[in-house]
């Protein structure tokens, strides 16, 4: 007899929930590993799934009977025993439970439940009970009768929508007073269904029709007798393509022309899934084969001959990273898409998956583009903005091979991609692949242990790599692949400064005078420009010039941000919005202001400078639906304007020939916030937006504007000097250490009760301190906090959180695995454990 594992789809905290259960006859050879199985659990039915297989039964009491797995709920495996081993990786580095890191793999697009179906044990049993006991027992009655009415049976969602509320509000109870009366029995169904996309309907000529045109075109009498609009209509699909029925009723054709049409035979009505995952915008992006300067052909060859020794097979090979691990660290524009794209080509041509990530949803549209142009139909999109069903339909082209490269942000790591022989991270720097919800993975770290179970080679990509990144590399961890040259020896742009506390401002409060001369001479010369803030809306606080009040959220401790495209105060934590007012709420004054500015503003600063040259806004708010992005990105590609403002969003990945001025303005305000990684972020925005500049035939210039000219992030961005900082940045993360000296985890308490949250964050300090002293020596970590957090209210909830930091990783999750079980189940409902944090909020 085989006995499966079965780890059951039940949210439980760090705690697992695997349970062994019989794998009955009638399922011999259907329930592998990756199965989705409804088995019992107590006296209901849970799904879960089957993560390994075993002859040998677990030791239990005496008299103790396994139960049956029910059923099958899923014909083929969701994944394998590769996919298991990885999600326990996950679970174990980030203290999460197996199924929680399960649910990583599962297809979004593949939905599961149990139906509650409820249902008479004997009609004529309830009729007499009705006649005895209706005026008795109202409530369980009008339940009876229900049921009665309905044929017997019903769901629990189909009765409760049947019932009063005021039944609804007690039905539990209500239920199990009629199941004690062996009135109604209740069924646990297992049901499964798969996302279907929605088809569209198009039609087409058919030869009918296009033999009727003939005869039009040869004054020769046609076979068909038709109105002048179904005529109009055959004229309009005269070229043979499909034309959708939503473009024919814009173009004037009633869906009655069309359906009369079709019954005359002279067109033909199909239906088809279009292609959601990626933006016709995308077309315009391009990779077209160029030749290798020596840096590149370098790095290429460095990288193939790790390919080949993995296709070869060595034994001793992949075991260390410094096999398989490559950081490309290229200055801005030095061809390091090329690089990803011939090592792409060399894994395939060896039969090798590939994985290509981006660091947000917004950069796929273009590196699809890029990817499709060179590899056509074999590139699958993956991100959690397609919909259920195109997500689900992508899960199973990558299962099947018939893509075999994957493309998209950090839930890419979880497709079903077999034989990944080649990751690529691209920006790997970038604070976009942390995962601030659920498991706090890092793709980074994920993408480490894909490699590792894979022997996978992993390429990362950046103009400025993460501090830790680079120190891996130069202390020999890693292999360190340089490109110190732009591609067809341009030169960098030039950088200056602007000190914000002097520089006069004589045509707008915003752009400096050299800023404005520097935009208004490149606009004039048919030139494009960028203008980069991090800031968002059109002003940052809405405040009174009498006593200093600032209007907050009430659900969060942020100031509130002014929009001026509906005329409200935006929350950017929890999306509140409000009327800004016009009196003050304390002390009744009418000087109510705005004050701060953020990218609407710089927008429509832009317009009343430089009516003539138009101007776009590529934010988080200017994206509203799919293929927002890529339209933007493209217009302004194809010089449909001239200024593109916008947030990071503009600083990662974009290569546009004719932009050559970039203006950064508030280039500090990184510096501001209390985190050991400031610096670092402010150095990489600068040097990247600053690289968006002179990728064409004209030189680049790049204008920074800030307060502080003299910090060393700022004056080393300026120089485009990625050692320097490197080494200046390592210094001050040594005493006391952070990381790369160090390991960090931060744990968060958040409730809506204060007060609770407080002593949880107490209660869980108490449990690290007990777990140092009963380990010894070998897990001593720094504690750092309690304290409220940078942000002490979200979303409703007061936070506060601890900081832990050792030396020694091993010594790290010692302390939180030992931590984690003692506590509270109330504690643990409400902390959040995030290992390598990247920032403190």
């Amino acid at each position: 007899m085989v006995f499966a594992n079965v780890c059951l789809d039940i949210r439980s905290g760090p705690s697992e929930l695997i349970f062994t259960y019989q794998i009955p006859q009638s399922l011999n050879g259907r329930v592998r590993v990756g199965s989705c199985v409804a088995v019992p659990l107590g006296e209901r039915t849970a799904i879960g799934y089957v993560v390994s297989l075993t002859k040998e039964p677990p030791a239990l009491p005496k008299g103790t009977v396994l139960k049956p797995i029910r059923k099958v709920l899923s014909e083929e495996p969701l994944f394998n025993e590769t996919t298991v081993l990885l999600a326990k990786r996950i679970a174990h580095y980030y203290h999460s439970s197996l199924t929680e890191a399960l649910q990583l793999f599962i297809p979004s697009g593949w939905q599961r439940s149990v139906e509650k179906r409820l249902s008479l044990v004997s009609d004529t049993e309830a009729i007499n009970w009705l006649k005895r006991n209706s005026r008795k027992n109202p409530a369980q009655a009008a339940i009876v009768k229900t049921l009665l009415e309905s044929g017997g049976t019903l769901s629990l969602e189909q009765l409760i929508d049947s019932l009063e509320a005021k039944l609804v509000k007690s039905l539990g109870r209500l239920l199990s007073e009629l199941k004690g009366k062996k009135l109604i029995k209740e069924e646990q169904i297992p049901k499964t269904q798969a996302a279907q996309p929605r088809r569209l309907r198009a039609a087409r000529l058919s030869p009918l029709g296009a033999e009727v045109l003939r005869a039009e075109e040869e004054e020769k009498s046609s076979p068909v007798r038709l109105t002048q609009e179904q005529k109009r209509l055959l004229w309009h699909l005269s070229d043979g393509v499909a034309v959708l029925f939503s473009d024919l009723i814009n173009d004037g054709f009633s869906p009655a022309i069309v359906r009369r049409a079709a019954q005359k035979g002279l067109v033909e009505v199909t239906e088809y899934v279009p292609d959601r995952t990626w933006d016709q915008e995308a077309v315009g992006f391009s990779a077209p084969l160029v030749e290798l300067n020596s840096e590149q052909e370098s790095a290429v060859k460095a990288v193939t001959q790790a390919l080949s020794q993995r296709r070869a097979g060595a034994p001793d090979w992949g075991r260390s990273e410094k096999d398989r691990v490559f950081l490309l660290h290229g200055v801005t524009a030095s061809g390091k898409t090329e690089v990803y794209l011939r090592c792409m080509e060399f894994a395939l041509s060896k039969g090798m998956g590939c994985l290509y990530l981006v660091p947000e949803i917004a950069l796929t549209a273009q590196i699809v583009g890029i990817l499709r142009s060179r590899f056509g139909e074999k590139v699958s999109v993956w991100h959690s903005a397609l919909p259920a069903s195109t997500r689900f339909q992508q899960w199973i082209k990558v299962k099947s091979g018939e893509c075999p490269i994957v493309v998209g942000a950090r839930s890419a790591l979880f497709a079903p991609l077999t034989d990944i022989g080649l990751i690529v991270m691209d920006e790997e720097h970038d604070r976009s692949y942390k995962q601030e919800q659920g498991i706090r993975y890092h793709a980074l770290e994920v993408a480490r242990m894909q490699a590792s179970l894979h022997r996978s080679v992993l390429l990362l990509g950046s103009a400025t790599p993460s501090i830790t990144s680079y120190y891996r590399s130069v202390r020999g961890q890693w292999n360190l692949l340089e490109l110190k040259e732009r591609v067809e020896g341009k030169p960098l742009p030039s950088v200056h400064i602007v000190d914000d506390r002097t520089a006069p401002h004589t045509f707008s409060p915003l752009f400096s005078d050299s800023l404005y001369q520097a935009l208004a001479g490149a606009l004039n010369k048919g030139q494009q420009v960028i203008l980069f803030l991090n800031r968002r809306g059109y002003a940052r606080i809405h405040w009174c010039e009498s006593c200093g009040y600032r209007r907050q959220c009430p659900n969060c401790a942020v100031s509130l941000v002014y929009h001026s495209k509906d005329d409200r105060l935006h929350c950017h934590h929890c999306g509140h919005r409000q009327k800004p007012e016009t009196r003050c709420p304390l002390c009744g004054s009418a000087m109510m202001v705005l004050r701060g500015y953020g990218t609407e503003q710089v927008y429509w600063e832009v317009r009343r400078l430089f009516p003539d040259h138009p101007a776009v806004l590529l934010d988080r708010d200017a994206i509203v639906s799919q293929g927002d992005h890529a339209r933007i990105l493209s217009s302004f590609r194809q010089g449909h304007y001239r200024v593109l403002v916008g947030t990071q969003m503009v600083t990662k990945g974009l290569d546009f020939p004719l932009v050559t001025v970039v203006g950064v303005l508030d280039a500090d305000q990184a510096l501001l916030f209390p985190h050991f990684r400031a610096a670092e972020e402010t150095f990489q925005l600068l040097t990247q937006v600053a690289g968006r500049a002179g990728r064409g035939d004209e030189p680049g210039r790049v204008l920074i504007q800030t307060r502080l000219p003299h910090h060393y992030a700022i004056q080393l961005a300026i120089a485009q000097d990625f050692r320097r900082f490197f080494l200046s940045e390592l210094k001050n993360r040594q005493h006391p250490p952070y990381p790369p000296y160090s390991f960090i985890a931060e744990m968060i308490c958040a409730d809506e009760d204060q007060a609770l949250a407080r002593q949880s964050i107490e209660e869980v300090v108490l449990a690290v301190k007990k777990a140092m002293v009963r380990l010894g020596p070998s897990a001593l970590v720094d504690v750092l906090g309690p304290s409220e957090c940078l942000i002490p209210r979200l979303k409703g909830r007061w936070r506060y959180h601890i900081l832990l930091r050792s030396r020694k990783a091993a010594a790290l999750h010692q302390i939180l695995s030992a931590t984690l079980p003692v506590l509270s189940s109330k504690t643990r409902e409400i902390l959040t454990v995030d290992v390598d944090p990247i920032r403190l909020e």
